[in-house]
């Protein structure tokens, strides 16, 4: 069941392909809370994008896994999206945005607890993140304008 969510603190924004067969892109954003224990990932809408992912475990379960995760097929998308999150603060793709101090909210549409720790994530949360500064939002934004796949 959906629930909201909001928070504070170091949010990493990056640009990401989610399907390659449409090449359709999406603005992802990582943080953590209960002091890193829970990976929040979030997807920031962009306007005019027809194809944005809703269900970020699903989006996770399309890329596929590594064998070594364990658990359930939900679990281990929580892990490739921890994975993913984590890996956005340390590998960063060009364009990514690292803001050490902003207020963001959560449209939860999934939760995961993980069967072990990883990536130092214990459960992720999936949704929909809304940033709280707008000119922030603005600047995630333009990580995909202009590399939208639209409707004919």
């Amino acid at each position: 069941m959906a629930q909201n969510l909001s928070g504070a603190g170091r949010v990493t924004i990056f640009p990401m392909l989610h399907d390659w067969e449409t090449q359709s892109r999406c603005v992802l954003a990582y943080t953590t809370t209960d002091g890193g224990l829970t990976a929040v990932m979030g997807v920031i809408p962009v306007e005019g994008n027809v194809h944005e992912p809703g269900d970020l475990l699903a989006l996770a379960a399309r890329h596929g896994f590594i064998g070594e995760w364990k658990g359930t097929h939900e679990q281990r998308s929580g892990c490739w999206l921890a994975c993913t999150g984590a890996g956005s603060r340390t590998v960063r793709k060009p364009g990514t945005i690292d803001a050490p101090a902003a207020s963001w909210s959560l449209d939860m549409v999934r939760a995961v607890d993980l069967e072990g720790t990883y990536y130092g994530h214990r459960r992720v949360l999936a949704g929909r993140m809304t940033l709280a500064d707008e000119q922030l939002a603005d600047q995630a934004r333009t990580l995909v304008s202009g590399a939208l796949v639209t409707a004919a």
